[in-house]
């Protein structure tokens, strides 16, 4: 069973997701394009806080399980 999904910070967000090895791309208005070296696009919106269904679909565009997001904080 997964872990629940919470809001988060966008900072937090975007800390994981460099763990994760993604790199920032490009930004248009406020929505920041990170990518990774197996070529996964994640769009990522930049407002103060990622809501837990927004961040649920930037884990599908990742490739990442809840669990496997949550190992990146530690």
């Amino acid at each position: 069973m997964s872990p629940a999904l919470a809001d988060l910070p966008f900072r937090r967000v975007v800390e994981a997701l460099t763990t994760a090895g993604f790199v920032h791309v490009r930004t248009k208005g406020s929505h920041e394009v990170y990518r990774s070296q197996d070529g996964k696009v994640v769009v990522v919106p930049h407002h103060t806080t990622v809501k837990r269904g927004t961040l649920a679909s930037i884990l599908r565009q990742a490739g990442l399980s809840a669990a496997e997001f949550q190992q990146l904080f530690r």
